[in-house]
Parts: structure tokens; C-alpha cells; sequence
């Protein structure tokens, strides 16, 4: 190869890369900046081709989405002097690349620094206003919302819009969560004692209650009971004694039967006076004697 070729070659390698040089693409997920000596000279570009001074300008890329910012604050005071431990998040988008740039040079984590230090200090600020049940409770939209907007006037310095801020997770501190839980369980406990104490006595009363409507049940029925056997021995004794009337010859047989089978067994062995009045219907003729005589 000869020099004049050579020559040649070397010209359209560096025509080449002055070509190169002077063009760049955006993306439709960037925001550029174009800086030249230190001045930024070029930031409103579309998605697409662009030119620019080759060696002098230099291009500075930025995200354009949205993006997510993640913290956590161990120690909040509220306006009881009670410590909690605050989980967030803030999502953020570049809104203004000059203003970015200038602000941090284009640098993301200075970006992220400035952005955590203004959310902690004005929730912060926020939580020290209210006590830990307002915090939890409905003040709590009140709080991300008022955050939102003071942490929205400190970024638009940075040219950031901070689109929203949200708590995840509000806590105790490890050892005031220790000591709260026990004085919740010793509560319960108290409160499970009082229950069961409250329950037995309950219990006993019930128990009494049934007791003696049961011995009033019992007396009432005892006492129905005792009306009907006096009224049934009573029409027995009447029934007995108009039987008694019709024929006592056969009255007297009928309740002399009626004597032995209650009073006999099957395997009893009986040792009888001959001339007793009990078993007189087992002697014909004294049975005959006492007719006669009646």
C-alpha cells in the first residue's frame, strides 16, 4: 500500500468518526442535555436524530420514566415523645433536564440524596405535630399528602417532579415494640382473668338458680304427686268397701288371694297353724266352720 493511500485511509477514518460524532439519537425514554464548555447550550429535543458540534459538545442522557425512591427512618418522634420507625417510598420523574443538571450534574445518586434528605426531614416534621394514634390512624393520608406538596416546591429546584409520596409500614423501635407487647399481653391476661372470673361467678349462679328451681319442681311434683296417690287410695278404699258390701264372702277370699300372692314365694317353705285365720282358705273345713258361723 502506498503512502498516498494510506493518507487517504486515515482521512476517511477520522471524517468518519467527526461524522459520528456529530449526531446522536434520543430515545423516547431520555431527556438530553447538550453541553458545550461547560454551558449547556441544547435541551429540548424530540425522540429521533440530532446533530451537534463534533469534539466540543458533549451529550448528557437522562431517564425520562418514572422512577421509585425507597427509605426507611428509624427513629420519628411524635408530639407525645413516642419513637417510630417509618417505611416509605416516593416516585419521581426528571421534569426539567437543565434545572437537573445544574442541580447535580447530572449525578443520579446526588439526585436520590437530595431527594431522601428533603422527604425524611419534612415527614419529620410532620409526625412531630401529631400523637401515635393519629399517626396511625386517619392522619395518615393527611400526613403523605402534606409531604408531597412541601417536597414538590424543594424538587422543582431540581428540576424533579415528585409525583407521589406513600408510607408502607409505620413500627416501633425493636425494644419499645418488646415493651409494649408485654404490657399488651399482661393487659390481655388481666382482661382474660376478669372474663373468667366474671364466667364462674355466672356459673355458680346459674347453677344455683337451676338448683332450686329444680328443688321447687321436685316439692311441686312430690306434692301432685302425694294429691293423686291420696285421691287414687281413697277411690281404691271406696272401690274395697262397696266390694266389700256386695258380697264379703267373696271380698274376703279376693283380698286373702290377693295377701298370698305377695307374700309367697315360688321356693318358700311355710310351717301353717291349722286353725290360723290367714291361711283358713287352705282348711276346707275351717273355712266351712267360719262361713257357717258368719
Amino acid at each position: 500500500m502506498s503512502g498516498k493511500q494510506i493518507f487517504a485511509l486515515i482521512v476517511v477514518l477520522i471524517a468518519a468518526y467527526v461524522a459520528y460524532d456529530s449526531m446522536f439519537v434520543v430515545t423516547p425514554r431520555e431527556r438530553v442535555v447538550v453541553v458545550q464548555m461547560g454551558e449547556i447550550v441544547g435541551s429540548q429535543y424530540q425522540p429521533g436524530l440530532h446533530f451537534k458540534i463534533p469534539f466540543v459538545q458533549k451529550v448528557h442522557r437522562f431517564d425520562r420514566r418514572v422512577m421509585t425512591l425507597t427509605g426507611e427512618i428509624d427513629r420519628v418522634l411524635t408530639s407525645e415523645n413516642k419513637n417510630l420507625s417509618v417505611d416509605y417510598y416516593v416516585k419521581w420523574q426528571i421534569a426539567d433536564p437543565v434545572k437537573y443538571y445544574l442541580s447535580t450534574h447530572g449525578n443520579a445518586d446526588r439526585a436520590r440524596t437530595l431527594l431522601t434528605e428533603s422527604v425524611q426531614n419534612d415527614l419529620l416534621a410532620e409526625f412531630s405535630k401529631r400523637t401515635i394514634r393519629q399517626a396511625v390512624g386517619d392522619d395518615r393520608n393527611e400526613i403523605v399528602a402534606a409531604v408531597q406538596v412541601q417536597v414538590n416546591e424543594a424538587a422543582k429546584q431540581l428540576g424533579i417532579d415528585v409525583k407521589d409520596v406513600r408510607i408502607m409500614k409505620l413500627d416501633l423501635p425493636s425494644k419499645v415494640s418488646d415493651t409494649v407487647y408485654e404490657r399488651m399481653r399482661s393487659e390481655r391476661q388481666e382482661v382474660i382473668r376478669t372474663l373468667r372470673a366474671q364466667g364462674d361467678a355466672a356459673a355458680k349462679e346459674i347453677r344455683s338458680d337451676a338448683e332450686r328451681e329444680r328443688t321447687v319442681v321436685l316439692a311441686k311434683a312430690y306434692k301432685e304427686a302425694e294429691m293423686i296417690r291420696g285421691q287414687g287410695d281413697a277411690k281404691a278404699a271406696e272401690v274395697y268397701a262397696n266390694a266389700y258390701k256386695k258380697d264379703p264372702k267373696f271380698y274376703s277370699f279376693y283380698r286373702s288371694l290377693q295377701l298370698y300372692r305377695q307374700s309367697i314365694g315360688d321356693n318358700d317353705v311355710l310351717l301353717l297353724k291349722p286353725d290360723g285365720q290367714l291361711f283358713k282358705y287352705f282348711n276346707p273345713g275351717l273355712a266351712a266352720g267360719a262361713g257357717s258361723t258368719k
